[in-house]
């Protein structure tokens, strides 16, 4: 095996531990916001809080920066972590298509495609049905929507009639 390819195989297991952990850390930090380590067993929280096959390391962690008084800063510390490690978490968008009527697997995976493409990111995505559409879709991908549902353009429609 060549130097390059155990740096390659070497940075593949660095970077698994790291979102490993990572993952660890954002799984447990919503169940501690209430922990007050003057009156909670800390360590049994702690212990409870996080994932199965948490390194002690991990919880020696969580405990120190309760204990510490800066868990409120967790989130920072947590990307200040993935910026010195040179790992990021990726963090997929939510994606949801409403359409009038069920579509096909073509159709899903032609809109999906089209998603991607566009985003560049990972996407999760989900496909509903409202009747009340009529025809067309409604795209969400996190705080973006374009409705161009067949219910809106004929809304647009009558607007207009009547603004004549």
């Amino acid at each position: 095996m060549t130097t390059s390819e155990a740096e390659t195989y070497a940075r593949a297991l660095y970077e698994s531990v790291v979102s490993m952990v990572v993952k660890q850390l954002r799984t447990a930090t919503p169940k501690l916001e209430d922990v007050n380590p003057e009156e909670d067993d800390l360590n049994k929280r702690v212990r409870s809080a996080s994932p199965t096959g948490t390194p002690p390391e991990v919880r020696n962690f969580l405990t120190m920066v309760i204990n510490e008084g800066v868990f409120d800063r967790l989130p920072e510390i947590i990307e200040a972590f993935e910026r010195y490690s040179g790992v990021r978490e990726e963090v997929s968008l939510p994606a949801e298509i409403i359409s009038a009527i069920p579509l096909s697997d073509e159709q899903q995976q032609h809109i999906t495609d089209e998603l991607q493409q566009r985003y560049e990111q990972s996407l999760r995505f989900r496909f509903t049905v409202d009747e009340s559409l009529i025809g067309g879709l409604i795209i969400r991908v996190g705080d973006q929507v374009l409705d161009n549902s067949l219910r809106v353009r004929l809304n647009e429609v009558q607007r207009n009639m009547l603004a004549t």
